[in-house]
Order: C-alpha cells, then sequence, then structure tokens
C-alpha cells in the first residue's frame, strides 16, 4: 500500500470511526428508552438496564456495521470529493484501482477488528445481558447455567437441559419438597410442551420416596400439576445472537437431528459467516456513491442516499430470510443472495467508472 493509499484509507477510518461514535450513542438512548417499561418489574431498575443495553451494544453493532463502513466511506470519500482531493489524484494519474485499494486496505482493517468484538465479545454480552435482565425480572427464581436453567417454585426446583422457545423444553428434571424441605418424590420428563395453557410431559418417570423405599412410575405422555410460567424460561432460552458460531452449528446440527426446527438458527449462522463479504461489499459500494454523483450533490445528500441503500439491504436480507424459513430454502442461499445483489450492481457500476 503506498502513500495515497494509505492516506485514503486514513479518511475512511476515521470517518466511519466518527459515524460509530455517532451510532453508539444513539443505539445507547434509543435502547435504554426500549427498558423503560420493563424497569419496576421484579428487582429491574435503571442500573440493570444502563448494564444491559451496554452488553447489548456489542451484538448490534457488529449487526449493523455494514451499514455503518458504508456511511463510513461515503462520509470519507466524500469528504475527498469536497475538498477536491480526490480530482487531485485522478488528474495526477491516480486510478480508480488504486483508490479502490486504499478502500479495500481499510475495509480489511475494520473486519478484522470488528470480528473480534462481533463474534469474540457479542455472543458473550449478550447472552450475559439475557441472564442478568431475566433474574432480576424474576427474583431470582430463574437461573441460567452451562448445564441448563435452574427453577424454584414454590417447594419445587426444577431443571431443564435445553429450551428451544418459550415453549419447549428438554431434559427435564423436578424436585419436590414438604414444608420441612424433604424430598418426597423427583421427576425426569424427556420433554415437555406448553400446549392450550398447560404442560405436556412426554416420557415422563416419577420416582416417589416412602419411607426407605421409593416407588417408580411411568407414562408416555402426561399433563403436569405444576403452574409455570413461560416467561420464567427467558433466562435459560438461547437465542441465535447470543451462541458464538461453532456453538451455533452444533446447536443447529443437533435441532435438526431431533427433527425440530432450525430454520433460523442455520440462517443466523450463515449470515455472520458472511458478515465479513457484506461489509467489504457495502464498503466498495462507497466508491459509486462519489464517483457518479453529480458534482454539485452534497455530502448531506450522499449520505441520504447512502442511508437509503443500507436499509433496503437489510430489509432484502430480513426478507429473503423469513421467505427460506417459510418455505424451508436452504439457509445458505437466503444469506448470499442479498450480498451478490449489491455486490453485482456495485460491480456494474465499478466498470461503468472506470470506462
Amino acid at each position: 500500500m503506498n502513500i495515497l493509499q494509505r492516506y485514503i484509507a486514513k479518511g475512511v477510518l476515521t470517518s466511519t470511526l466518527l459515524v460509530f461514535l455517532v451510532v453508539v450513542a444513539l443505539s445507547f438512548i434509543v435502547g435504554l428508552l426500549k427498558e423503560l417499561h420493563d424497569m419496576g418489574v421484579g428487582e429491574y431498575g435503571f442500573g440493570h438496564a444502563v448494564i444491559y443495553v451496554l452488553l447489548q451494544l456489542p451484538h448490534t453493532l457488529y449487526q449493523f456495521f455494514p451499514l455503518l463502513v458504508l456511511l463510513g466511506g461515503v462520509l470519507g470519500l466524500g469528504l475527498l470529493a469536497a475538498s477536491h482531493e480526490l480530482m487531485v489524484m485522478r488528474t495526477s494519474g491516480a486510478s480508480v484501482r488504486q483508490i479502490v485499494w486504499g478502500v479495500i486496505g481499510a475495509a480489511l482493517l475494520m473486519i478484522f477488528l470488528m470480528m473480534l468484538v462481533g463474534e469474540g465479545i457479542g455472543p458473550r454480552a449478550e447472552y450475559l445481558a439475557e441472564k442478568r435482565k431475566s433474574s432480576a425480572m424474576s427474583n431470582g427464581q430463574a437461573v441460567a447455567t452451562r448445564s441448563g436453567i435452574w427453577i424454584h417454585q414454590g417447594n419445587n426446583f426444577l431443571h431443564a437441559e435445553r429450551i428451544v422457545g418459550h415453549y419447549h423444553l428438554e431434559g427435564v428434571t423436578r424436585y419436590e419438597f414438604n414444608d420441612k424441605h424433604l424430598l418426597l418424590a423427583s421427576y425426569y420428563a424427556k420433554s415437555l410442551d406448553f400446549i392450550k395453557g398447560q404442560w405436556l410431559l412426554h416420557d415422563l418417570v416419577k420416582t416417589t420416596l416412602k419411607g426407605n423405599r421409593t416407588q417408580s412410575e411411568a407414562w408416555a405422555e402426561t399433563t403436569w400439576d405444576l403452574i409455570l410460567n413461560p416467561t420464567l424460561l427467558n433466562s435459560g432460552i438461547m437465542e441465535p445472537e447470543s451462541m458464538s458460531l461453532l456453538r451455533l452449528a452444533k446447536y443447529a446440527h443437533s435441532l435438526e437431528k431431533n427433527h425440530l426446527q432450525s430454520s433460523s438458527f442455520a440462517l443466523e449462522f450463515w449470515q455472520r459467516v458472511f458478515q465479513p463479504l457484506a461489509i467489504l461489499v457495502m464498503i466498495l459500494l462507497a466508491i459509486p456513491f462519489v464517483f457518479t454523483a453529480p458534482r454539485a450533490m452534497n455530502i448531506g445528500r450522499r449520505m441520504l442516499l447512502a442511508i437509503m441503500a443500507g436499509f433496503i439491504f437489510y430489509i432484502l436480507a430480513a426478507l429473503i430470510g423469513q421467505f427460506s424459513i417459510v418455505f424451508q430454502l436452504p439457509p445458505f442461499i437466503a444469506a448470499l443472495v442479498p450480498i451478490l445483489l449489491f455486490g453485482g450492481a456495485g460491480y456494474m457500476v465499478m466498470l461503468k467508472i472506470k470506462g
């Protein structure tokens, strides 16, 4: 990378950092406002809300980082164009390819940094945020651990190995105590489903303690007399956003193996795998925004067009993603199509610029 390309990369990085800081501030304020309706529920207060929003920021910013680099690229190159520096570069013999490589250099550095944040910190912080919030709102009735979730309700302690949504639990153990804290019975169910206001158990085994002996009973399917609010399960629900890529792949495979719905997890996996490519495509789109826009167009209008293009990308990705889930299309294709469409459009415009 020569001096010219380093200068371009520095301008793009500085502008992206500025956009990044503005979006961080806005995301924090909007996130805090969204938490107002939950404050006061259980032990969840203002301090909990602030920590919750801060822990969610890495994932939120990583999710929208392609849009941020597009805005940063348009702002950086737009400032160079407004000060006629790009014109001087072109008349001095600098080619569009050299400018593109300067932008790519900035993009590769941002991709590396955001991968560390988005995949290294983001999932853990997201999981911790949801865990802390659910625990505070449930007054400590539900506690999530690496082996599953523990719930205390009345004289009962429950442990679930896995929760899929709010209405399906797997590997559930229940310990029933009396008022003197003596164990009366233990239950183990292979799975539970919340259907029509009650919990339906599958492959249940109940062991009752009677003095010095035990008695076991088994049911293939039965209902549960325990009233368990599905909202208590929030602490143990594993959302795709709170999983690392490796864990997400294993979890999606496990759901598919057990004939459960895995499309949303597989889609999240492939969208995150292609996230670096999406970032690269979006920052390269900043070049056509600068070179093809009329000279009289100010930076504000260019930024507005970039925001519109970015939101079109996210809306298209969301629509194709939901379409693939509903019609059981390959998540790999659903995650890749929006990137290919925008990348193809940007490539055609770049060819026009070179011509």
